[in-house]
This record gives C-alpha cells, structure tokens and sequence, in this order.
C-alpha cells in the first residue's frame, strides 16, 4: 500500500510540474535525476542576459553547480556535475520554485527502455504485424499504413507505470471460456448463467462450469427446432469469451504466445450467452453475480456468493433496441456497489446497441488502426470513448484501401466443440470494448479507491482527439462506414492508456495536457476515394423493428466471414507478412 501511494505521489508530482500557471512549478515525489530543466519566467530586464540571470538565480536558490547550457530561448539544463539523490532533487526543486523568476523546474530523470513482454507473438513476427494494438501511439501521413497507429491507446507505454495488479477482478460477461496455454491462472472460478437449455449446449441450465462448449448454430437446428434456431445465424462456434478473456489478461511475459492489457490480470468468466446469444435475464443475474450481489435461482436458493468480486464488467453482447428498466435497475445497482460496466456499441455501423445506449455505461465504439471510426462500429452520443477494434482489409467499400489487420490474441481452433489453443486475429467493438475494460482495471489496481463517476470522468478528460480530415466524410447517416469521428458520434475521444492512469492516480490534481487532432490526409485515403463508392450505403432512415427480448452476439458471424478474408488476405500479402495466421 505504502509503494502504490508513493507512486501516486510521484505522478501527481509530474502533472503539476510545469503546468501551474500561477503557482510554483514543483511537487513532490521525484526520484533520482542528473540536474533539473528550468524554465525562467518572461519580463527580465533587457540589460540582464539569460545566463547571467539563470546563475543569479541558482545563487539566490543556494544550487551550487557544474555549469548550464540553453535547451529554448528561457529554458535551461542545469548539471550539478553528479547525480542527485532522491532527497536532493526534492530539496533543490523546491528551492527552485521558491525563486519568483522560475515559471517551472522539472528533474532531468533518465528514461528506460518501454516495457517490451518477452512473448513470441508480440513484436512483429510470422503473424503478420504482431501485437500492434499494444504498441505506443505512432506514425504520420508520410508512414506506410502497417507504421501509423494514431487510434491505438499506448498500452505499451502506460506499461512505464504499471504493468497491472491481479486486482482488480474483470468480468466477462460472455460466451464463456476454453482451456489455453496462455491463459493458465489467470481465470477465475466463474459461473454459468444460460438458462435455457437448447441454448446452453451442455446439456443444462445454471450451474458452477463457466466453460464453453460451442455456440455453432447449424442448418439442422433450423430445421428441426424453428421456434428456437429459425432466426439464428448458421455458423461455427466464436470463441467469443475466450478471446477477450486473452485481450485483458493472456499470460504476460511469459515466453510464450501472446501478451495482455495486464500482466498479471485475473477475469472472472460468467457466461451468460450460448447457442443464438443471451437472454437479458441471464445477462442480468450474471452482471449481479459478478459483482458480488445475492442472486436467487428458479428454485428460490441464493446462489453460493461470488469469492472473487468484479470491480470491472466487460459485456459484448446486446441488441439495437433502447435501454429497458431492467438493465437500467442493474447498472445502477452494480454503480452503488462501485462496478464499473463496459459494453461494446455493437456492429452494424448504426445507433449504438444496449447495454452501452444505458446510462452509467462505457459504451465503446471501435476504431482503425489510424484513427477513423472502423467500417463496422456503431456510433451515436450515448458513448464514452473509441478505441482500436480492428478494420480488417475485405473486399468491397474501402476497406483494401483503409484496412487493418484485427487484434492479435488468443483463441480455439474448434468448429463446433472446443479444439486446441491457438492464436488469431479479431476485429469488432466486442474486442474494442474489453480494451477500454482493460485500462479501467489497470487504473482502478493503481487507485482502488476511484469511483464509478471518477472512472469515466478519468476516461473521459484524458482521451487525445479525434483525428480529423479534409477528405473523409464526418460519420453520419449518410455516411456510416468508415468516417471521421466526433464527440457526438464516437465518445470524447481516443482512448489514452497513459494519461488516464495519470488520472486515475491524481483525479483532482489532473490537468489534460494540449493536445492537436491528428490529420488523416495521405495516399490510402486518395485511393480510396478514388474508387468512386462509399465504403457503406447510407443507412436507412427508420430502423426496422426489434423486439425487446435480449441480446444477440455482436455479429459473431460477420467476425467469422472476416476472419476468412483476413486469412486469404494474409495469404496474399505473404511475401511482405510471412505465413497467415493459424486458428
């Protein structure tokens, strides 16, 4: 406890310096450093010049040093001619800030190297360009597409803070999971919560086996149960809750496979969707068993408490249809209880889908690569923030153009039951969704003590812009693919993993730096402009009727069709990628 609030201490200290305007420039908490950057105010007299000034200063401010050389017109290194100890640089800092022509005084610290997990599939690799929703935020219009990461959040160097804690427990309110190499200890007991059993596909209804034995839908469930299957997608079995359970939390570091948001990260699987999707009553008692409430069975028994409550739960599935009383009931419920709730803006580049469209909710739309909203993702007000979900390069719109290659994590080679462990690419708000899950656990391990409020707050102020364009299309209506976002359309803005654990250790020292959107204006976006067709028709103006009655995956076969035109894609692009990704 004592080191995480030394920590605090330490970044609160590095948010304030240098952005008091009114104020000395200097907190507590900085380690040791080789001198100190010092900003000298404006309005010195023309006859002193800055060196004498700066040596004036250090006088008065008792700093006996080496020497100085100029780093701006009124900044300045300051070398001691050794390295300061801890104690030093706090006790000249505040020398320093205490002179009144210093604007500001920040230690000249040594940077490390980025935390860089030692795992096979991480770095670019025979899987193409690894893990590169992990990687710091990057790249201009002069870089080729695979070298511009303008919409990732900069996992990677939120990771010079913490790597993560195995608190806080993540939900995931899913499919459940399947055994993975790489995925060993870092699942908790969890629960199954589907019902019906046709649906459940093991042969029961509730009970303590949270591990998922297939959601494939066939021709012959149609045809034998239409009351059930006859308006259910046919297709194999998604793995859907096996694969965000790889995103948040994979084995780190660990010389195999692939890495996670959280190094050392636990999920509690609790699955509540099988055969055609979920019911919102299991979505409901899933979500209150995750988080540690009492929940009675169809028999009137309170189910065994959960050892291991959530404080973040991740949810993937829902409907277009508005929020009801009942998710509304439980998403309240779950914020008096400090549960932060996390739900993908679904998939089909429409209004945003429930649970997100509820009040209370991270709802997350998905982006590209570089920034722009991905040709699939919902959008519209009722979200939080966007982030990476992967924009997979498929044919038709402009996606060969404007595409990217999905997120790289774990998943199962089984059609229909579970088969062996393996890796694979996804894209989808279902996986953008449990990347915004994984930055609140990351900042709720570093201050357990934040709030619900506080967490979105915290997402909120510090997301960077939305990129921006001259020749793409702002997302409406009538342009629904990919397209420039806004804060009305796609949250405050782009998920950032760093400064939102800035945030999240010093909520009411936080100052969001200035930061200038990024401009999208380069030879893809010509290109595909070039082809003379939108990237999506416009979207109809009244939306076709729903009923209310629970959420369906979030196109779970529209991911596997792209994951088929990723493969024969990578196939194709061999001689720059290497051999296409095994799943």
């Amino acid at each position: 406890m004592r080191g995480g609030a030394r920590l605090a201490r330490q970044i609160a200290g590095f948010l304030l310096l240098g952005l008091c305007a009114n104020g000395p420039g200097w907190a507590a908490g900085a380690g040791a450093a080789h001198g100190f950057i010092v900003k000298l105010r404006d309005g010195a007299p023309a006859a002193e010049a800055p060196p004498a000034r700066l040596k004036r200063v250090l006088a008065d401010a008792r700093a006996s040093t080496a020497g100085s050389r100029a780093l701006g017109r009124r900044t300045h290194l300051v070398d001691f001619g050794r390295r300061l100890g801890a104690d030093e640089v706090e006790e000249f800092g505040r020398r320093l800030a205490q002179r009144p022509e210093v604007e500001w005084a920040v230690p000249n610290e040594r940077e490390k190297r980025l935390a860089t997990p030692q795992d096979p599939l991480f770095a670019a690799s025979v899987m193409g360009s690894g893990q590169w929703w992990l990687f710091p935020a990057a790249g201009s219009n002069a870089n080729d597409i695979e070298d511009r990461r303008r919409g990732v959040p900069g996992i990677q160097s939120a990771w010079q803070t913490t790597v993560g804690s195995t608190s806080p427990v993540v939900a995931v309110l899913d499919t459940g999971t399947t055994a993975h190499e790489d995925l060993v200890g870092a699942v908790l007991p969890g629960r199954d919560f589907v019902s019906t059993i046709e649906y459940a596909n093991d042969g029961d209804g509730w009970d303590a086996d949270p591990g998922d034995p297939g959601d494939w839908v066939s021709e012959a469930d149609r045809v034998a149960q239409p009351a059930l299957f006859g308006d259910c997608e046919v297709q194999d079995s998604s793995w859907h809750g096996t694969i965000i359970a790889g995103i948040l939390a994979a084995g780190t570091d660990n010389g195999r496979g692939v890495a996670a948001i959280n190094w050392r990260g636990r999920v509690l699987p609790v699955r509540v969707a099988g055969k055609c999707g979920a019911e919102v009553a299991d979505i409901i008692d899933g979500m209150r068993w995750a988080a540690g409430l009492a929940v009675v069975d169809g028999a009137g028994r309170v189910l065994p408490a959960n050892p291991n409550p959530a404080r973040v739960l991740n949810i993937s599935f829902g409907s277009q249809s508005a929020c009801n009383a009942a998710y509304q009931d439980a998403i309240d419920e779950l914020a008096e209880a400090g549960v932060v709730v996390v739900a993908a803006a679904g998939n089909q580049h429409g209004s945003v889908s429930r649970p997100a469209n509820c009040r209370g909710v991270i709802g997350v739309a998905a982006l590209n690569r570089d920034g722009f909203k991905a040709s699939y993702s919902n959008f519209g007000e009722p979200l939080t923030v966007a982030t990476v979900g992967g924009d997979p390069r498929v044919v038709g719109g402009w996606g060969f153009e404007l595409g990217d290659d999905g997120l790289l994590t774990v998943s199962n080679s089984g059609l229909r039951g579970p088969g062996s462990g393996g890796y694979a690419r996804d894209a989808g708000t279902s996986f953008a969704a449990p990347v915004v899950a994984g930055v609140a656990g990351l900042m709720l391990g570093l201050n357990p003590a934040l709030s619900v409020d506080q967490v979105i707050d915290g997402l909120r102020r510090s997301a960077r812009p939305h990129v921006v364009s001259p020749k793409l299309p702002g997302c409406s209506a009538q342009s629904p693919g990919r397209c420039i976002c806004d804060t009305a359309s796609c949250g405050a803005g782009i998920l950032d993993a760093t400064a939102a654990l800035a945030y999240a250790a010093a909520p009411s020292a936080y100052v969001p730096p200035a930061r200038r959107a990024e401009i999208i204006d380069n030879a893809d976006v010509d290109a595909a402009l070039a082809l003379g067709v939108a990237d999506q028709p416009p979207n109809a103006s009244v939306p076709p009727a729903e009923a209310d009655e629970g959420g369906g995956a979030l196109g779970l076969g529209w991911l596997a069709t792209l994951a088929l035109a990723v493969a024969a894609l990578s196939r194709r692009r061999a001689r720059s990628r290497g051999p296409a990704p095994a799943t």
